[in-house]
């Protein structure tokens, strides 16, 4: 090729290059640029006789420049092409922006490279896009790791609940069978309905925690606030489980503030909080350990602290230990029992309450320490003198609605033994006819009746001039605020789960006979 044939191609590539949108350049063998094309002028602002390296490092991106020129100079040394992605940043743009650049060596007939043909083409938002990309697909990534660990811990959920409910049924149809066949009024007799009894408090337990943690999860628990002394409330409930820690050979001890600790809560999920935290303590610490519960106090916070020298906790589970249904016991036996709710239920009840919980351990066997903190209040202006429990109530005339027939005639049983009347009624139409001819001063009513439910026997007796004085009682598995609303709704005067605390049952229907018997 002439040396005027080349020139003649050299202004063609120049008018071609100052038409892209791309910048174009052309340098030397040695790598020395001699040309840039206009787009490169329009954005660098650098006037058109300024072609040196200079001229395009001085806007590359600091962190870009030695990989840049390293690569630039490896391709002039062996011919290879050039390719990088680096970021340029122009007068008139408040960011660096992205850009492909890539070169290719011309050569002449006998193979010596005579110049070096280049291009700088904007990528910045197609790696914006690439970026968004990567950052959906690792958010989806983490989204279908999050549901897949979702759906192990649900099918080791539903594993672990068939376990627990299934454990208590074991010693329940042990017990009948011996109660069945043992003399009434024996110690064996005795031992096996004591067995009865804690199996299906436990049972009771279970379902409850699980009704918590769903209405937590809702945020549908109503606290019923007052003023809580934390120092006699930790007591009392200390009281109340110190048997547990007797029964599993674990001593504790326990420390109150050298202050009032007042709160603002609800002295029955309080109690709740302390109580779970105590029972995790008795429950991971074996014969021979401690556990000691302490409260301190200050004008802005209380704090009570459960500490014991059972099994620790790991360290990698400490993150993950207030989540539903996290569980430290793992084995197959599930000796320690329990649905890993207990956590989740303090977790979720203190922070109702404003407050934080927080676990510690130092590690396997080194026990461990959960600490509440809750936000004190100043101390009541006055305190209401504690009133004495009432002394029962004599016989009261109650109606018993209850399709359950072995439910029916063990709470007549249990109601009688509190000098009350008892009469049993079994579905919604025989129960009105019966509260008709009866004349109850209380109806104890269950919701899920066959011929009428227990809200349409509700309305009925309210609906009746002669019995609208008659007290209600909801007594049902519906135990939902909503199922409260709708009893409260349907003339219900109380409301009480199944099973009934058969004490605080009696306790109740002694003030309601005594309220309808003045009115």
């Amino acid at each position: 090729m002439t040396l005027a044939a080349v020139r003649a191609s050299e202004v063609k590539f120049q008018q071609l290059a100052d038409s892209m949108p791309q910048i174009v350049w052309a340098c030397h063998p040695d790598g020395s640029p001699y040309y840039y094309n206009r787009r490169w002028y329009e954005l660098s602002g650098l006037p058109e006789d300024m072609r040196t390296e200079a001229s395009w490092v001085r806007v590359l991106h600091p962190d870009d420049q030695q990989r840049c020129l390293d690569l630039w100079y490896e391709s002039v040394r062996t011919g290879e092409p050039f390719q990088i992605e680096y970021r340029f940043k122009f007068p008139h743009i408040d960011e660096y922006r992205w850009y492909l650049g890539r070169a290719l060596a011309v050569r002449d007939e006998s193979g010596r490279i005579t110049r070096w043909y280049g291009t700088s083409t904007d990528i910045h938002d197609a790696k914006r896009t690439e970026a968004a990309l990567r950052a959906s697909e690792e958010r989806h990534r983490a989204l279908a790791e999050a549901l897949r660990e979702a759906d192990r811990r649900k099918d080791e959920f539903l594993a672990v609940l068939s376990h627990e409910l299934r454990n208590p049924l074991a010693p329940i149809k042990n017990s009948l069978y011996v109660l069945s066949r043992a003399t009434p009024g024996s110690e064996r007799a005795r031992r096996a309905e004591r067995v009865i009894e804690r199996q299906i408090e436990h049972m009771t337990r279970l379902i409850d925690d699980l009704l918590d943690v769903t209405r937590i999860s809702r945020r549908k628990i109503q606290l019923r606030r007052t003023a809580v002394e934390m120092n006699e409330l930790v007591r009392r409930t200390v009281e109340d489980h110190r048997s547990v820690f007797e029964r599993s050979g674990v001593s504790l001890e326990l420390t109150l503030a050298d202050r009032p600790a007042w709160v603002d809560g609800d002295p029955t999920r309080l109690s709740q909080i302390v109580g779970n935290l105590l029972q995790n303590a008795a429950k991971f610490t074996g014969p021979g350990g401690w556990a000691r519960a302490s409260v301190t106090a200050d004008e802005t916070e209380v704090r009570v602290h459960i500490r014991d020298s059972g099994m620790g906790i790991e360290a990698d589970m400490l993150p993950r230990l207030f989540s539903p249904f996290m569980q430290a016991d793992t084995t197959l036996d599930r000796s320690r029992g329990g649905l890993g709710l207990g956590l989740a239920l303090v977790k979720g009840l203190v922070e109702l309450h404003g407050g934080h919980v927080h676990a510690a351990s130092e590690g396997p066997n080194q026990g461990a320490e959960f600490e509440v903190r809750l936000p004190a209040i100043a101390a009541p202006a006055s305190e209401a003198p504690s009133s004495a429990a009432p002394d029962r109530a004599s016989l009261g005339r109650i109606l018993v609605i209850e399709d359950n027939l072995d439910a029916a005639e063990t709470l007549k049983d249990a109601l009688e033994l509190g000098d009350h009347e008892v009469c049993l009624a079994h579905s919604g139409p025989e129960g009105l006819a019966t509260a008709r001819a009866f004349r109850p001063d209380v109806v104890v009513c269950d919701i899920g009746l066959p011929g009428m439910d227990g809200y349409e026997v509700a309305r009925a007796i309210r609906a009746d001039p002669t019995q609208r004085a008659t007290k209600l009682v909801a007594l049902t598995g519906y135990a939902s605020p909503e199922d409260r609303q709708r009893a409260r709704d349907a003339g219900f005067d109380r409301h009480l789960g199944k099973p009934p605390d058969l004490d605080a049952l009696l306790q109740m229907l002694d003030e309601l006979v005594r309220a309808r018997t003045s009115a």
